[in-house]
């Protein structure tokens, strides 16, 4: 009897220290492991293995979703495991981030509203969410209420007073080619951090967008001079760009002519900064 009942005690022992094995399998920490490695085709199999040995835990379907969209970028198969994650878990404002940008890329700006939305209702104070709701809005052609959302954004900036928050809203600002705003933002940004050669460059960029030539030169010269090589480019473009100015005034073109020529070419050096300019983080859309 006594030796029954040890051997049910050993036993319930060792069914207690496997379900804490199996508890500690799987673990954000775990996963994190690959994302430092860099290892996504690694972490594509844990987090495929810890959502089928856990389907309930909406951690593991939320790395599941971004693995494929933020790392493998296959946003087409990131939908279904975050939308998982959000059933299990829907008030996770990072995850209704992360799903919003994913319809971002796969061109479903009005889902990618509705999402961003909701991740704003739960929390307000991430700017990144402004800023990408904005791009949803402009996706749409909705100007007006792009603008709005990066006005909402600015007044978190100005609480924060962050050098990448106001680098952020800048950029926001540029690709709804509003280069008032921009410009103000760049310079805040680059007042709380004097060396940010990009922060620099972009606001060179958006000086010579409004017509102030000598202050992109300025701005341009001191992104260089810190390290951004599409500084230089910039100001040779610049300057390229006021070797056609004057031969288009020596022929007698007319002042809009004359002023698109500049204005043309800023446009084309935003195109190359923007176009690999992401605010998707994998620490900002997990649950």
């Amino acid at each position: 009897m006594k030796a029954q009942f040890r051997f049910l005690a050993m036993l319930a022992v060792g069914l207690l220290s496997a379900i804490a094995a199996r508890a500690e399998s799987y673990s954000a920490r775990g996963a994190n492991a690959y994302v430092q490695a860099k290892d996504y085709q690694g972490l594509l199999q844990y987090a495929t293995v810890w959502s089928q040995a856990e389907p309930n835990s909406a951690e593991a379907w939320s790395y599941l979703g971004v693995v494929y969209g933020n790392y493998l970028h296959q946003p087409d198969r990131a939908v279904a495991p975050m939308q998982r994650s959000l059933e299990l878990n829907p008030n996770q404002a990072p995850g209704w981030h992360a799903l919003g940008v994913t319809y971002l890329q796969l061109k479903q700006s009005a889902d990618a509203v509705g999402a961003i939305s909701k991740a704003i209702k739960l929390n307000p104070n991430q700017p990144n969410y402004y800023n990408n709701l904005a791009v949803a809005y402009a996706e749409m052609a909705r100007w007006q209420d792009a603008y709005n959302a990066l006005n909402d954004e600015k007044d978190l900036a100005v609480k924060m007073d962050n050098a990448t928050v106001w680098y952020n809203l800048g950029n926001g600002y540029a690709r709804l080619e509003q280069a008032e705003p921009a410009v103000a933002a760049y310079q805040k940004a680059v007042q709380l951090n004097p060396n940010w050669a990009e922060a620099w460059t972009n606001l060179g960029t958006m000086l010579q967008w409004g017509g102030n030539v000598q202050g992109a030169e300025q701005a341009y010269t001191r992104g260089a001079r810190l390290g951004d090589p599409l500084g230089a480019q910039n100001n040779a473009r610049l300057q390229q760009a006021l070797a056609q100015q004057a031969a288009a005034a020596k022929a007698g073109a007319d002042r809009n002519s004359i002023d698109a020529i500049i204005n043309r070419q800023a446009k084309e050096n935003l195109e190359r900064r923007l176009q690999n300019e992401g605010s998707l983080r994998l620490g900002e859309h997990l649950p």
